[in-house]
């Protein structure tokens, strides 16, 4: 399964002037994820997309609106946080991040977030395979509660 990063695409645009076609980042971002689940879509090649942090936080709310119109038909949207006390996660964050941490609040308290997830895993003190493992049995369920309801 493909990974596809937003943050390896927003660095690329940056690095070739192409983000400067818009009038703001949250407009930027947009246009990103509209491209990406279009490109998707038109190769059948659906993967994992790591939004990274501010690919999914908006202030704009018709920008993000529109996003959440795009991810809507996506069941298994991952939240995946350090801890549930977001104080906490911050501290977290701050301590592994060895770049800039000064927009790190605002992505963590942002409401954006917790409404575009679907799960939310939080993975502070577990191996990547124990969250991995988590995030598969909550789509499994998932699959199965519908499976149930049909």
């Amino acid at each position: 399964m493909q990974r596809l990063s937003l943050d390896r695409i927003a660095n690329n645009a940056r690095k070739t002037g192409f983000i400067k076609n818009f009038k703001n980042t949250e407009e930027f971002n947009c246009y990103m994820i509209s491209k990406l689940l279009e490109d998707a879509e038109k190769s059948d090649s659906y993967g994992i997309v790591d939004f990274g942090a501010g690919h999914s936080v908006y202030e704009d709310p018709k920008i993000f609106d529109c996003v959440k119109e795009m991810l809507k038909p996506f069941e298994n949207i991952v939240l995946l946080l350090p801890d549930q006390d977001r104080k906490k996660s911050l501290e977290i964050m701050k301590n592994r991040s060895t770049g800039d941490t000064n927009d790190n609040e605002r992505f963590l308290l942002s409401i954006c977030n917790y409404e575009l997830a679907t799960i939310t895993v939080y993975g502070e003190g577990r191996l990547p395979s124990e969250i991995a493992t988590e995030i598969l049995q909550k789509i499994n369920k998932r699959k199965e509660t519908q499976q149930k309801n049909y």
